[in-house]
């Protein structure tokens, strides 16, 4: 039997003074009251009533168990009135984490529509390039390519970004086609590590994996800010696909290397395992999911 209907019932009996009364009030026999009843005194290994032909009194365990039960239902109430306002109007502040040029492209122009559908709550975004700490720091979840390892945080997928290589016409006339990976070593490559060098994968036809370690005297820590250096023939550029599929048709770009596959990245949606049930949390992670759905291009 479910011990939390029963202990309803045990409190009933209580009240009402009889199995009968609570039989006729539930709708259900006086057998199956006193059923509920005895499965709890097997389950605590005490009787809970003194019963005699006139009355039934509780006993010291009874007495115990009473107010147990009725501090359990009370929460149980409490959880439940305050879980049905929450679906029906949930308010409060969120605090999120994103990369500089998702939130600035991608997270930023959604933002409205979530505000729209849920007028009480509120957005704190922090555009960042760095990992954030989301228990340290206070923020209620973050969107990452890197999927955590900690068992503290959950990892729910978005979206998966395409990557294109391109470069401007007028700097390939200076500089000649790659047209090999390993090529891309004598090339100015733009990229957002502030390091010396950053290292580029590329898979060929045959399966197999390469690594380039690629290198530039300009360096930004900012995908929208590097695509505007490409254009300028600043040099070779790893850029997201749906952030130069316009350039690369009208001319702007020239795609680079496409017989070898670039890696894909998954955006992932994280918070702390410990706010799973944070209904605010949840209810931003499925309209990110439901707005992206993956809807990036692949590349041609």
């Amino acid at each position: 039997m479910d011990r939390l209907t029963s202990m309803r019932i045990f409190t009933r009996v209580v009240d009402l003074g009889s199995y009968s009364a609570v039989a006729s009030e539930e709708g259900i026999s006086a057998q199956m009251v006193g059923k509920h009843v005895q499965g709890l005194e097997q389950w605590l290994g005490g009787k809970l009533f003194h019963k005699t032909t006139r009355q039934q009194t509780l006993t010291e365990l009874g007495q115990l168990f009473l107010a147990r039960c009725q501090r359990v239902l009370e929460e149980l109430a409490l959880t439940e009135s305050l879980t049905q306002h929450l679906l029906a109007e949930p308010a409060g502040r969120l605090r999120i984490a994103a990369p500089l040029s998702f939130g600035h492209h991608r997270l930023v122009p959604l933002l409205p529509a979530f505000l729209d559908r849920y007028p009480k709550l509120e957005v704190d975004l922090q555009l960042t390039p760095r990992w954030v700490d989301l228990v340290e720091e206070g923020v209620d979840a973050a969107i990452r390519t890197l999927r955590p390892q900690d068992e503290a945080l959950v990892a729910r997928p978005l979206l998966t970004q395409h990557y294109r290589l391109c470069a401007a016409p007028d700097y390939l006339a200076r500089h000649g086609v790659p047209r090999q990976p390993a090529d891309l070593a004598r090339h100015q490559c733009l990229h957002g590590n502030w390091g010396e060098h950053e290292r580029w994968q590329f898979v060929g036809e045959d399966g197999q994996s390469e690594e380039v370690r690629v290198a530039s005297r300009l360096r930004i820590n900012h995908w929208p800010a590097l695509l505007t250096a490409a254009l300028s023939g600043a040099g070779i550029s790893l850029q997201p696909a749906d952030q130069v599929q316009e350039h690369i048709a009208a001319g702007r770009l020239l795609p680079l290397l496409d017989t070898y596959r670039i890696p894909d990245k998954t955006l992932h949606f994280i918070y702390p395992a410990a706010r799973r049930q944070v209904l605010k949390i949840t209810l931003l992670g499925d309209f990110l999911a439901e707005a992206l759905a993956d809807k990036s291009p692949q590349p041609a």
